[in-house]
């Protein structure tokens, strides 16, 4: 599993019947349809493929998803947060970051505290940043997939958890 790519997160269950809903950092043309099954990280380490009974994208990064095991809220609720990566039989083209430019406007939070506005973005290479307006200053802050928590498009928001000192460089 450790050539898998993690695509997105669950972000909790939508309705009652076990459908859930995910955010994901593909294409937006992604054809989750001809997908078999999304594995989900359970638990560090543990990837469990759970069977896709039907998917729908309802914005450019986010999909509402029935899984055949599921059936109710609760079970639905039980994944919510949980990383997903591809199906072992479908290969990923253009993970994570091709809409990074799609985040300047969004507010950078670190827990709950506000930090600013992405004002811009450096592209290229591995390391992506976000140009963040913070006070009266422009900050650099890495796109790392280990550092963020979550990115809510709806709210514009990026929620990281930064490394102490960051924002002091």
């Amino acid at each position: 599993m450790s050539e898998s790519v993690r695509i997105g997160k669950i972000t909790g269950p939508h309705g009652v019947d076990g459908t859930l809903s995910f955010t994901h950092a593909l294409r937006k043309n992604t054809r989750f349809d001809q997908w078999d099954c999304l594995l989900v990280e359970l638990h560090p380490g543990s990837y469990i493929p759970f069977f896709i009974e039907s998917i729908r994208s309802i914005s450019d990064t986010e999909c509402l998803c029935k899984f055949e095991e599921l059936d109710s809220r609760e079970a639905a609720r039980a994944l919510a947060n949980k990383n997903i990566y591809p199906s072992m039989n479908f290969t990923v083209e253009d993970v994570i970051k091709p809409g990074i430019r799609r985040q300047i406007g969004f507010m950078v939070y670190d827990g709950d505290r506000m930090i600013g506005e992405v004002i811009d973005v450096i592209e290229g290479g591995q390391n992506e940043m976000w140009v963040v307006q913070y006070g009266d200053k422009e900050v650099l802050i890495p796109s790392q997939a280990d550092w963020v928590e979550f990115i809510h498009p709806g709210n514009k928001m990026i929620k990281m958890n930064l490394p102490e000192g960051l924002l002091d460089l």
